[in-house]
């Protein structure tokens, strides 16, 4: 967009050099409702052994199959986006999907009387249509949604930022408020069902506005004439080969992972409550110091003009580590729990909400190494990495709990389990977190993006930002 223009009427929200602050609220509403939903989609198996009385391990075990599923799934609906052409756009038209997620979400947490095996069934099916076919069109169209409607790296920073503040200032006064819920409605299979409901309904609507309001800036006809044709002609083969020539998809897919299985450990995070601290309703307190983290969050668009993506990646997986170090020496203590926690959600924050510019920029270094441009397969790539670290995390709870012998209908749990129940709340998250920074060490993004951009301007006939 010219430094020079002045009139900018008629010009898309996302093109304008002076965007609207609504433009960006309007963008994070889907991300809203996605977001809830997974936080309350993370609660399935405490559900199922708590209220259903169903075995830890099996369900455990169920939820890491399914991501067999997602797998397929993932790399059809990124292939599909990427031959997707409708008048709503290219990956506008899956937003649709955010009301079949909640829909099968209630369902989830209504699960009808029958035996073991029917109830077994039942979540696993309710599950994989969630996540293998809701969340996979929904994640896999994000990052292509966004790249065609916000056309500056301005722009998308600052709609990306507003999405992370306003998506976890709502997830946190979420999970303010839903060891709450659990305490009291959530004892029972009804209450679930009330629980699930109430927010469905106006998640589902809420999730909508993104679609209605924000609407993609390239053209059928432009797309055309800038791509001559080359998409249409593109096999999977190819996008496959061209994908394995970019080496940070692989590092960003990795990071992602690492970062949905950290924060999908919910469960672990109440039963550490229920017994280790001995009340669930503490969970509450240390939820709520969470609050500071959209403050920090506000100041990403500076230090990304400052510092660059690649060192806020490092430097917050580092200060992950310190708070897993704070939280893990401090055992059951809630000073350390709290000012553990505020790290820890610093540690995970540039994945968590910026992920889109990362994404964007693999696929300008794919299409710059490769000169083929791939996007719907490479958002899919990495929401099936986010899916599989959020089924890790619910079933490798299951699976450790199981194994150590954890019982849902005791008051007092075994030592083993209780043990289990540490490692996975705090040894655990301090492992993944020292992974992430070796992976964000190898992000050197930062130095080849000038260049990068300068080539991809004259390519496409453009003045370089």
């Amino acid at each position: 967009m010219s430094k020079n223009k002045i009139n900018e009427k008629g010009v898309p929200y996302g093109a304008r050099e002076k965007m609207p602050l609504w433009y960006s609220l309007a963008w994070s509403t889907r991300g809203i409702s996605a977001a809830l939903n997974v936080v309350l989609v993370a609660y399935v198996t405490f559900y199922c052994t708590d209220i259903l009385g169903l075995s830890a391990g099996i369900v455990g075990a169920l939820l890491l199959v399914s991501k067999i599923i997602d797998a397929f799934t993932d790399l059809g609906v990124g292939y599909l986006i990427d031959k997707t052409h409708t008048r709503f756009g290219k990956a506008r038209p899956y937003e649709i999907f955010i009301v079949f997620e909640w829909l099968f979400t209630v369902l989830l947490f209504n699960v009808p009387e029958g035996s073991d095996l029917f109830q077994y069934t039942w979540v696993f099916i309710m599950y994989v249509m969630i996540n293998a076919v809701c969340a996979t069109a929904l994640g896999g169209a994000d990052s292509v949604y966004m790249a065609r409607t916000f056309t500056t790296d301005k722009n998308r920073i600052s709609a990306m930022t507003v999405n992370g503040v306003v998506v976890m200032f709502v997830s946190i006064i979420f999970n303010i408020v839903a060891p709450q819920a659990i305490n009291t409605l959530g004892k029972t299979k009804p209450g679930w069902f009330i629980i699930s409901l109430s927010m469905a309904i106006p998640l589902s609507l809420i999730g909508l506005l993104r679609f209605i309001l924000c609407k993609e800036v390239e053209t059928e006809k432009g797309e055309a004439e800038n791509n001559h044709g080359a998409e249409e002609k593109l096999t999977m083969k190819e996008m496959i080969g061209a994908i394995l020539q970019n080496k940070y998809v692989f590092i960003v897919v990795g990071l992602m992972l690492l970062t949905f299985i950290i924060n999908n450990m919910g469960n672990a995070t109440t039963y550490y409550f229920k017994y280790i601290m001995g009340d669930i309703g503490l969970q509450s307190l240390a939820a709520m110091t969470s609050m500071v983290t959209p403050i920090i969050m506000m100041l990403f668009p500076v230090l990304s003009r400052k510092l660059g993506t690649t060192k806020i990646l490092q430097a917050c997986t580092f200060i992950g580590i310190i708070g897993m170090l704070i939280r893990t020496v401090g055992g059951p203590n809630m000073t350390t729990i709290v000012i553990g926690g505020l790290f820890f959600g610093v540690g995970t924050m540039p994945i968590s909400m910026m992920i889109n510019t990362y994404l964007i920029d693999c696929m300008d270094y794919g299409e710059w190494k490769t000169g083929i441009r791939v996007e719907g397969l490479i958002a899919s790539i990495a929401n099936f990495a986010s899916k599989v670290g959020a089924g890790i995390a619910s079933g490798l709870i299951g699976v450790v709990m199981g194994l150590a012998g954890y019982d849902g209908t005791l008051e007092v749990q075994s030592a083993s389990a209780n043990t289990a129940i540490v490692g996975l709340y705090n040894w655990l998250p301090l492992i993944l977190f020292i992974v992430m920074f070796i992976l964000a060490m190898m992000y050197k993004m930062d130095k080849v993006r000038p260049q990068m951009k300068a080539d991809l301007a004259k390519k496409h006939g453009q003045s370089a930002e």
